[in-house]
């Protein structure tokens, strides 16, 4: 063969390569879900591969446990005397500085309390104490308290926030501004910053401190209940955390939940500002915040190497061979550059501060794939080999059917998964099942048909997408697939318009003497995955999550709380226009933490004399007052037909008070 035209197939092989780089970085970054095999590559390295450490020298725990916890009257919040006298106790041991990871937003004992303000205000050590003024954890009530009790010098952010694509807790929050001016670092870093350490106020990944072997934490624990009897040297000269590490509150999912059998593989949020804490204190980078220039390296290598191979002229089960053997020495390097055991780690160490090297696993496989294909496209075997490529790389995200659109229009890409915000609405009609017992097939269809019809017209008014019938339910979601950056309100428009409808329906029916019921709704605003689910022959465009369930359970609250449209805070926020009543913080079986819930109203409601009288009833019920029940039942004799006002009066009756309660069903 001639010089020149060797000369050309290099050159090819050149462009395709970069070509085949540049793209599959691209696709990965404007496609996150494609990311995901990625993500569990790297979770799973850092729970099973890190290299083992001593347990960290300076850093310990001083655990509240459940032990701690049974020593008092009431679980929650901790019992403030005990704080204040374990404060003091730690400082009296030689503490170093203390991170105080308890929330402080609401009154206990006042001389407790009092206790606890005057240790603080008497702490010689530095210290600071979890703050958060976000309204997924605070009301406004609480922030206020929460600002009174926790000066602003002692404050760090206590706020954990999930990666939205998994949630696994991979960042630490990156500091920012509070309402009074003050920039407010992670709790853990301003205690680093406290002891002299200059922090990062830009959002880093967490370097997670290795573990000395699979059955011993990274970090010392110790019962707080205990300190006392401890020896001093225990906590001398130590940073210590006061922090919750219990079954059920306040754990994340981490990458070290990924590849282990430890039953409940969660990490207490202490334990998570330990890794930060000893990470700021010790000028650590994540590996994964180095990942930009291996990433590229990779690609660009595996890449090169499927552009050879394409180019090779040889049968394609060569081919083949060629990129599995390249597969595997990629996944043995990767490794072994993770573990930090190659000639050159000390030379890296001195050079990135750190021997650990995270490259891709998953996306140069992709990059290998592509410059085969299209090296065999520039060879003049495009339309083949592209619908191969197509196929192995995409074929485990989409069905079949929605596979051949791709190979004609890849822009379909965008229907496969993604997480978004969106709303979602549940509909039900009460009683329909008994209904459909008494009268004819005929109709039914024909009662049904004409109900199902108006209730999607009041939905498609407003954007929404009729996700699913299951008899007389209606599931519907909004900003799917199609964007709407007001979907909070169109849900809840859409709500209040079915409503509307369906009592004249159910009034123009009843005159014909059918038991038509009423029809209850619930609305949920929040993250959900959304796109094509199903088996390789059938799949349906839907939001599948918590968020889901959520809305689901809130439709079928109503019955409880004799309503028919309830909405959680997270819809209700983005609405203030729109009047509503609280019902209450709800913990619906199967969580812990309550679901803020609301009634909306119509104009005549907003401030008519039963929502007065109903608003003053709740202000003493959230005060937790002994004149709530006098109050509730002298607003149900007046209107009696207010069913959720009797059901506080049952709760309150049984001796419950405040606004949280927890529901028996779901």
């Amino acid at each position: 063969m001639a010089l020149g035209e060797n000369a050309k197939r290099v050159v090819a092989s050149l462009l395709i390569a970069a070509f085949a780089t540049i793209s599959t970085y691209a696709v990965f970054q404007f496609f996150p879900f494609l990311a995901t095999a990625e993500r569990w590559t790297i979770d799973f390295r850092i729970s099973n591969l890190s290299p083992p450490e001593p347990q960290h020298p300076d850093i310990v725990l001083a655990a509240i446990t459940e032990e701690s916890l049974a020593q008092f009257p009431y679980r929650s919040p901790v019992d403030r005397g005990f704080l204040a006298k374990t404060l003091r106790i730690l400082e009296a041991k030689g503490a170093k500085a203390l991170l105080i990871d308890v929330l402080f937003d609401q009154e206990t004992e006042p001389e407790k309390d009092d206790a606890l303000r005057e240790t603080l205000a008497a702490l010689k050590i530095p210290f600071a104490i979890s703050y958060s003024d976000s309204p997924l954890y605070v009301t406004e009530e609480q922030l206020e308290y929460l600002n009174d009790f926790v000066k602003p010098e002692w404050r760090g952010l206590a706020d954990i926030e999930p990666d939205i694509r998994d949630g696994i807790i991979r960042f630490i929050p990156p500091a920012r501004d509070l309402k009074e001016g003050i920039n407010v670092p992670n709790v853990a870093a301003r205690v680093a910053e406290r002891l002299g350490v200059t922090i990062p106020r830009d959002q880093r990944r967490i370097a997670w401190r290795g573990e000395p072997d699979m059955e011993t934490p990274a970090f010392r624990s110790f019962p707080s209940h205990a300190a006392a009897l401890l020896p001093d040297a225990w906590f001398k000269d130590k940073i210590v955390l006061v922090g919750a590490d219990l079954s059920l509150t306040d754990r994340y999912r981490t990458p070290f939940s990924i590849g282990r059998d430890r039953g409940d593989n969660r990490m207490a949020g202490v334990i998570i500002q330990a890794h930060i804490l000893a990470q700021m204190l010790e000028g650590r980078v994540s590996a994964e915040d180095r990942l930009f220039w291996p990433l590229i390296v990779t690609l660009a290598v595996l890449a090169l190497i499927g552009a050879s191979l394409g180019n090779t002229g040889v049968p394609i089960w060569l081919r083949l061979v060629g990129g599995v053997f390249a597969i595997v020495a990629l996944w043995a390097v990767g490794w072994t550059l993770f573990i930090g055991n190659y000639p050159f780690a000390d030379w890296v160490e001195a050079w990135i501060g750190g021997k650990s090297i995270i490259i891709p696993l998953t996306e140069p496989i992709v990059a290998l794939g592509m410059a085969m294909w299209l090296n065999d496209a520039w060879s003049g075997r495009a339309e083949r080999q592209q619908k191969k490529f197509v196929e192995g790389v995409f074929s485990k995200y989409v069905s079949g059917e929605l596979l051949k659109e791709i190979v004609k229009d890849p822009s379909k890409l965008e229907l496969t998964a993604s997480r978004r915000p969106m709303s979602l609405l549940f509909t039900d009609v009460q009683g329909f099942t008994t209904l459909s017992e008494k009268i004819t097939p005929q109709h039914l269809a024909d009662l049904l048909n004409r109900y199902l019809d108006g209730a999607c017209k009041e939905l498609w008014k407003y954007g929404g997408t009729v996700n699913q019938f299951t008899g007389d339910a209606i599931y519907a979601m909004y900003n799917a697939p199609r964007e709407q950056p007001d979907h909070p309100r169109m849900a809840l428009l859409s709500a209040i318009d079915i409503d509307a409808f369906s009592e004249r329906f159910r009034a123009e029916e009843r005159a014909k003497g059918v038991d038509f019921g009423m029809t209850r709704i619930g609305v949920h605003t929040a993250e959900a995955n959304v796109g094509n689910f199903g088996s390789t022959e059938r799949f349906e465009f839907k939001a599948l999550g918590d968020a889901v369930n959520t809305a689901a359970r809130l439709e079928g609250l109503n019955k409880y709380f004799g309503t028919r449209i309830l909405v959680t805070q997270q819809t209700k926020d983005f609405c203030p226009d729109i009047p509503c009543r609280k019902v209450g913080g709800v913990i619906v079986k199967g969580k812990t933490e309550p679901i803020h819930v609301y009634e909306p109203l119509n104009a005549e409601r907003a401030n008519d004399a039963q929502t007065k009288s109903y608003n003053a009833a709740y202000a003493l019920m959230l005060a937790k007052s002994d004149e709530a029940l006098a109050a509730f039942e002298k607003h149900c004799a007046d209107f009696p037909e207010d069913g959720l006002a009797q059901y506080h009066v049952e709760r309150l009756r049984e001796g419950e008070n405040g606004d949280i309660f927890a529901m028996a069903e779901k």
